[in-house]
Order: C-alpha cells, then structure tokens, then sequence
C-alpha cells in the first residue's frame, strides 16, 4: 500500500473531510464503496500518473463527518459531493466511484450531467435485478467477508482489507469498523439498492465506463450490461478472475482501463 500523497482537509456544510490527493494533470475524484477505503492503494498511484488523484473519505467512514445521521436521503447524499467539489475547487472533473460511490457518482452525472467530465463506475450499485440480486452482505459474518469480496480470499490484497485480528481488540476494532460502514452504506442501499436511479440513468450525459469483475458476488458481472444500456453510449469492461475488489485485485489492469477511457 502506498503511504506517501499530500493530504488536506476541506470543509463541506461546517464538516471537516479528510481528502488525499496525488499526480498531476486533470482532476480524478475516486468515491470509495463499502470497503477497502483506508489507505492509499497501487491503483491510486497508477492512476496518479496521469491525472490529480483526489481520495476523500465518504460521511460516515472512519472518523469522517458528517455522519449517516446527518444526511437524511441520496439526494442529500449527492448534493453534499456537488459541494465537495466546489470546495476542492474542482469543476467538471473525471469521477470513478465503487459499489456506493459509483451510486453516488451516476446521481451526480443525472441530476448535473455538466457536473462530470467522464465517467467510471465499477462494481456500481443502485440498481436491482431480482434474478441475480448479489450476495447480502449485510448478513454475511464477519469471517465470511473475504469470500464474497475477493476472487481469492487468502490473496494478499484480501488479507490487507480484512487481515486476520491478530488479538481481541484487533478483533472489535474490526467489528465496530464493520458496524459503522454498513449502519452508513445500509442508510442508502437497504433492503434494495433500488432508490430510482435507473429512471434518471437516460439524464448522464458524461461518456461512461463501467467496469465489473466476472466473479463478483456483491454486484454480479451482468449489472454491467444493464447500466451500459440505461445510459447512452456508456461501454463495458469485464475484468476476468476478480471479485467485487477488482481494483485491489488487479490494479494494474483497473488502472490502465480507466486510463485508457479517460484519455481516449
């Protein structure tokens, strides 16, 4: 995991929010999904190479504010990113958002479609297909986790995300960690995804990438498909042998896909 990038803090509606940033070139906002946000991960570095990588931590994560309680519906939600933005300064810049936070990303590009300049969605929720609706994370222990979200949970990417504790306070800090980010991610994703974003999907009109991992059991591989076709031109790109971490998995191969869209 890469440690070294510049950190700042902006203040969002009197929240401080903690922002990493690194590189040089256009802007790259990268709105984290449910896991794996701590840290500064090989994709972000790649990435870094290129564009001005900006990395805040979502409300609710960590020791971010606000909390979940603090915003009441997405549409909050997504107003609160427009004005993260504007407080980074940052105006139509490329957005690639996991799980939540391509959610997050495609309500942005709906309701402002001037507000994206491209955009990337991998492992994206905010849809739901009843015949293949994903594994309920919300229900999966604690020790289950790995399985569902890396290809191969003994990697060393699965281990760094979800290591084995190695003591009880290890153990709870994990587990309260645990409880924090789903009592956030569950404000806006439970008991369905479903919250209208495939009705306002036909509004984004930012060239769109989305990406998927063929072994996904959260956001399995044929919700790319139906977000590629609810927005206009929008292009696919499966990921073979990874799961619904594919940027931690095979960061190299995440990173030059997205590269390859935005600069092309």
């Amino acid at each position: 995991m890469v440690t070294q990038q510049n950190g700042q803090v902006v203040t969002v509606g009197g929240a401080e929010i903690e922002v990493a940033s690194k590189g040089s070139g256009q802007p790259l906002v990268y709105l984290h999904g449910a896991f794996g946000y701590r840290g500064w991960h090989p994709f972000m570095d790649a990435l870094a190479e290129d564009f001005t990588v900006y990395a805040p931590i979502q409300p609710g994560f960590a020791d971010s504010a606000p909390g979940p309680e603090d915003i009441d519906e997405l549409l909050d939600l997504t107003l609160y990113h427009f004005d993260l933005l504007d407080a980074l300064g940052l105006e139509a810049p490329n957005v690639v958002g996991h799980f939540l936070g391509g959610m997050i990303a495609a309500e942005m590009a709906s309701i402002r479609p001037d507000s994206i300049r491209k955009l990337v969605l991998a492992a994206p929720a905010g849809i739901w297909l009843d015949d293949e609706p994903g594994v309920d994370y919300f229900a999966t222990p604690m020790e289950e986790l790995r399985g569902i979200l890396f290809a191969d949970p003994n990697s060393d990417a699965a281990k760094s995300v979800l290591p084995e504790p190695a003591d009880d306070l290890e153990r709870g800090t994990q587990i309260l960690e645990r409880v924090r980010s789903l009592a956030t991610v569950g404000k806006f994703l439970w008991p369905i995804p479903d919250k209208g974003l495939k009705k306002r999907m036909g509004r984004i009109k930012a060239r769109t990438l989305v990406v998927v991992g063929d072994q996904d059991k959260v956001v399995p591989a044929s919700y790319g498909n139906e977000f590629g076709s609810r927005i206009a031109g929008a292009s696919v790109h499966t990921m073979s042998g990874t799961g619904h971490m594919m940027m931690l998995e095979q960061p190299g191969e995440f990173a030059r896909a997205v590269k390859d869209f935005l600069q092309g």
